[in-house]
């Protein structure tokens, strides 16, 4: 069995979230460096996916944004072509697009939204880059101000709804990575009170928060515009940057977030009757060490976690070292992990022969990805001291 893993992608308008589906697709859709790919599952949204992409790099204008009343779904399985060239399915991600006017300018309940995020295995906030220059820049205009006043407290308060890993994803990197650095952004940022309290929040039940920079067309692309529009430069050819990290971060953020909340049924589980406590005294005893890796816990957890996270041994034990739990995340260690990786991931393709096996080695990708951000953005992991 397959599993799909589910991600609400939240923005306001013009935030460019259909732009950055469409790249992200168009950069994993052949198995180059990371030796996966992505296909969609229903062609005629390949084609979709392909044109938006196609106008992105060679129309006059950028691509409308999804409309007021829809929420598309997007469908990509992650696929691995072995040695022997045969081709098999590792898992698949589920993306829905949710218009950016739907989520800023309506106070309205709405139930098929928090049924989307009820079901979700991540919520990917996607921050506009150019609002955000222009909030580093002190401006004091109209656009700086729907950033504060509308576009980021609409994310915020749909976001209180879900319990599940979130990715606040930067788009339009290329417009501020020349004048500031993500340490920088991730200040101002958390002078938001809004935005401090949720990640205070999200840090006491340990479901970790990422600030994950991206380009979906890289820089000397495209130009600002005084009205607030970008100018694509005639000739330029598109760069993406960093389009991989918030899907490779999917697996590791929703198993450490799952085995955090099976963590916090202790009290329950201590409390149950002796004859149904002794079911769990494997469990018991897991919870009763004073040091514990994601591998102690998992291997007395596993079959109370949901089926999508129903992995094998080999599998957690590559997850686990992206996680809080166990080896610490400083400079060097990373240093040090990303080279053993990259030899364990060439060594798992060629063991490659069927489904379980094409997602070991996936996940030995995504463990890459996630490592090259950390050494690059030590400061996307958002946590507060």
């Amino acid at each position: 069995m397959v599993n799909t893993y589910k991600i609400v992608s939240l923005g306001a308008s013009g935030a460019g979230k259909t732009v950055f589906l469409s790249s992200m697709f168009k950069a994993l859709s052949i198995q180059g460096d990371y030796t996966f790919f992505l296909e969609v599952e229903d062609r005629t949204k390949e084609k979709i996916l392909n044109a938006i992409y196609a106008n992105v790099v060679t129309g006059d204008s950028w691509p409308e944004g999804t409309r007021y009343s829809e929420v598309s779904e997007w469908t990509f399985t992650c696929r691995v072509q072995a040695p022997t060239l045969e081709v098999y399915t590792a898992c698949r991600f589920t993306y829905f697009d949710y218009a950016g006017g739907r989520l800023t300018d309506s106070n309205e309940e709405d139930p098929e939204f928090d049924r989307i995020v009820e079901e979700a295995t991540t919520v990917l906030g996607l921050l506009d880059g150019r609002k955000i220059y222009e909030l580093m820049k002190e401006a004091k205009n109209f656009s700086v101000d729907t950033f504060l006043k509308k576009d980021l407290p609409s994310i915020v308060k749909r976001i209180r709804k879900s319990t599940v890993p979130i990715h606040f994803v930067i788009s339009k990197w290329d417009l501020i990575e020349d004048e500031f650095s993500l340490k920088q952004v991730r200040e101002r940022l958390l002078k938001i009170p809004e935005f401090q309290e949720l990640i205070r929040m999200r840090n006491a039940a340990n479901s970790p928060v990422r600030l994950i920079p991206v380009s979906s067309i890289g820089s000397g692309f495209a130009i600002p515009q005084p009205d607030g529009g970008m100018k694509k430069i005639s000739g330029a050819v598109p760069r993406p940057f960093q389009l991989e990290a918030p899907l490779a971060c999917v697996l590791p953020d929703g198993l450490q977030a799952r085995i955090s909340a099976l963590q916090k049924k202790q009290g329950e589980i201590e409390k149950m009757p002796i004859g149904t406590q002794n079911v769990f005294s494997g469990i018991i005893s897991v919870f009763g060490r004073t040091s514990q890796t994601v591998l102690d816990v998992f291997g007395a957890l596993a079959f109370l976690l949901p089926d999508e996270y129903q992995f094998a041994r080999p599998v957690v034990t590559v997850l686990s070292r992206g996680l809080s739990y166990g080896v610490g995340k400083h400079e060097q260690s990373l240093a040090e992990r990303a080279e053993k990786l990259k030899q364990e991931r060439e060594a798992s393709l060629k063991l490659v022969k069927d489904e379980a096996s094409s997602l070991q080695h996936a996940v030995y990708n995504f463990a890459v990805i996630e490592n090259k951000l950390m050494r690059n953005f030590p400061e996307s992991e958002l946590i507060l001291t």
